[in-house]
């Protein structure tokens, strides 16, 4: 089913009428297996039977995505706006860098001179929060731009995302906002309390430790500064700030806990009646509250479902920590939100899941359950030892995923989860809870202190971890490649049992070994041809025409395995720069690859020079293809219709891939 979905998204839409002969494929072979298996079963039925199985689960994947894509249709704005008014009522109010700005959704926005009914997302230094509410309609002018696109062949889409969310655009405001008319209907109830539990953090905590208190227990990521999302980042905690198993299994843990210590407190109902099904039955239930709190993105409803199934099967008696269960989780997220599959959270999420309980059904049944791992004097070295082999075994799994999204691996981040996961699972969590407890009776500010206190030492863990040197590992993206190698190796790794089981791991180091023994020279260029960036892999350097913003550099460096500090050399305004195998002046910068000769032009004056002996001719302005004959020609045009291009050389041949082939 989720090759399907990514296929959906890799390829042209096919006919309703072929999704819908799928589905029929789908049944007969359900049908024709339960018969098969009560009449019959010869090894060639069964090879048919699960073929046709796999065939109409694929297309019933491809049919899930299409129909949600359909369903979404949100209107895109294809190309920046002028400033202009706009009207429309507001959705949602996040504070931002500690109430100084706040982002602001709304929704049913007529913009002037457009058809349609728009959502768009803006930043503002400008709205007053206090006097504004949810569901007032508003008038304010604003700066609205098309959701950008990726910046390199390959690289994160904005835009994708966008469409998801519903976003038709995104901007900021250029002054405050006028009330047409004031919202008669009261707050929807979850942005209320919401809005409640954030206001409640900010108003007893510092502004830098309730931002992250905020997406702890909400789910809301926007008021957390980018100095602290980046350490978490490079310390290897960043996966603290998503909601996951971690957080759903630890409300659910702490409410089974406390609920059935309660229930076992009271004389003889310990004896007479099933309390720990009772607590087991009270944990969903807040585990489920959390979950909509939190938003239901998509770890979090992954990470419901499984905790559920567990805690069902306790009060079944039964135990329920295997694949099935993995895989139960991931088509219920795939059945709702199919795209899912293609985002960083969606993968990550399970393969840390598969790796751990791949794990804990082997090699962790054996060192842990046995009889010295219940002697009161034995658990907390026991806890010690979890908490390790757990951070280790979650690393290593989701390793080669956090290189395909994010080129970077956090070399130090068992020690820092070692550290930190105490502190969340003991003090930031638990107290985080009580706290949510204690806002209808106004006590809650007794308790704040406390998470603070917890996240501020977090933090302290998560900056000291991320300021030892070589925390963070930079590695280049992922070829097709090596990208097959691991999504290969890792499912080889996690299903397979004894010593096969190793095949896997050697799978994905060979992604690894592909990925950094094989690293061409590139040249990188913008979609609008305001930077041209050469990296010369045989010196080693790095070469910038024109200017990048923050946004590309980062996805860029990245892209390449470069740390954001990486020096560049710059050719801009130059007198004469001589490259390791070229010349660039004021007019063009001309170099070679092996044996194939690029020239990036600055003066149209000097295009007949340029056109010869050329075979990469790359220019910020229209070149007809009369003018340079024989010579591939990248100009303002070609990015325009096309996007970002990257030029990869390798021996003496190259190719040319586009955002928009």
């Amino acid at each position: 089913m989720g090759a399907g979905i990514v296929a959906y998204f890799y390829s042209n839409e096919v006919t309703w009428s072929a999704i819908g002969g799928a589905a029929f494929l789908l049944l007969l072979s359900f049908w024709k297996m339960w018969n098969g298996y009560r009449i019959h079963g010869t090894t060639a039925w069964l090879v048919v039977l699960y073929t046709t199985m796999a065939l109409g689960l694929f297309i019933t994947g491809y049919g899930l995505a299409k129909y949600r894509t359909d369903a979404i249709a949100t209107p895109i704005i294809e190309k920046d706006l002028p400033p202009l008014k706009i009207e429309g009522v507001i959705e949602k109010i996040v504070l931002l860098e500690g109430d100084k700005a706040k982002r602001v959704i709304l929704k049913n926005v007529f913009v002037p001179g457009r058809e349609g009914v728009y959502r768009v997302r803006l930043k503002s230094y400008h709205f007053k929060g206090e006097e504004w509410q949810i569901g007032d309609r508003v008038s304010v002018k604003a700066k609205l731009m098309a959701p950008s696109g990726p910046v390199i062949p390959g690289g994160f889409d904005f835009r994708f995302k966008a469409y998801y969310e519903g976003l038709s655009a995104v901007g900021y405001t250029l002054g405050d906002a006028e009330i047409i008319s004031k919202n008669k209907s009261s707050e929807p109830y979850l942005t209320h309390l919401r809005r409640v539990i954030g206001s409640s953090a900010y108003q007893s905590m510092d502004p830098r430790y309730a931002g992250i208190a905020q997406a702890l227990l909400t789910g809301e990521r926007a008021g957390i500064i980018e100095e602290d999302a980046e350490s978490l980042r490079v310390s290897g905690l960043a996966h603290l700030l998503a909601i996951s198993g971690l957080h759903i299994g630890l409300v659910a843990g702490c409410v089974f806990f406390f609920v059935r210590l309660g229930l076992v407190l009271i004389p003889g109902w310990g004896l007479r009646y099933p309390i720990k099904k009772w607590a087991a039955a009270a944990a969903i239930l807040f585990a489920f509250a959390y979950m909509i709190i939190a938003g239901a993105t998509v770890p979090t409803v992954r990470a419901f479902i499984m905790t559920s199934l567990v805690l069902t099967a306790i009060m079944l008696d039964r135990s329920a920590l295997s694949m099935r269960l993995v895989a139960l989780a991931a088509m219920v997220v795939m059945i709702m939100t199919p795209e899912a599959i293609m985002g960083p959270s969606f993968v990550l999420s399970f393969a840390a899941v598969a790796g751990l309980i791949a794990f804990y059904q082997d090699y962790g049944r054996r060192w842990f359950v046995n009889a010295n791992a219940y002697r009161p004097l034995m658990r907390p070295f026991y806890y010690v030892f979890g908490v390790i082999v757990t951070s280790i075994v979650a690393t290593l799994v989701t390793a080669p995923f956090s290189v395909m999204f994010f080129n970077r691996f956090a070399l130090y981040s068992v020690l820092s989860n070692i550290l930190a996961m105490p502190l969340m699972a003991f003090v930031v969590m638990p107290f985080g809870l009580l706290s949510l407890l204690l806002i209808p009776f106004g006590l809650d500010p007794t308790v704040w202190p406390i998470v603070e206190w917890g996240i501020a030492t977090v933090m302290h863990v998560s900056d000291a971890v991320a300021s030892y040197a070589y925390a963070s590992l930079y590695i280049p993206s992922f070829s097709d490649v090596a990208s097959t190698c691991a999504v290969i190796g890792f499912i080889w790794l996690v299903l397979c049992q004894g010593g096969l089981r190793w095949i896997g791991v050697i799978m994905i180091a060979l992604a690894f070994a592909i990925t950094l023994i094989n690293q061409p020279t590139k040249i990188l260029i913008a979609e609008d041809m305001s930077a041209i960036l050469y990296v010369d892999k045989s010196e080693d350097k790095l070469y910038l025409k024109g200017k990048m913003n923050g946004y590309t550099k980062q996805n860029w460096l990245g892209a390449l395995g470069y740390s954001p500090d990486v020096d560049i050399i710059k050719l801009n305004a130059v007198d004469n720069i001589d490259l390791s195998n070229g010349y660039c002046d004021d007019f063009m910068c001309r170099f070679n690859i092996g044996e194939i000769y690029i020239t990036l032009l600055g003066n149209v004056m000097m295009l007949p020079k340029a056109c010869q002996n050329t075979q990469i001719l790359i220019a910020p302005f229209p070149v007809k293809d009369r003018q340079c004959p024989n010579v591939d020609v990248i100009d303002r045009f070609d990015v325009w219709r096309h996007g970002a291009m990257m030029i990869t050389f390798t021996n003496s041949d190259y190719t040319i891939d586009m955002v928009r082939p």
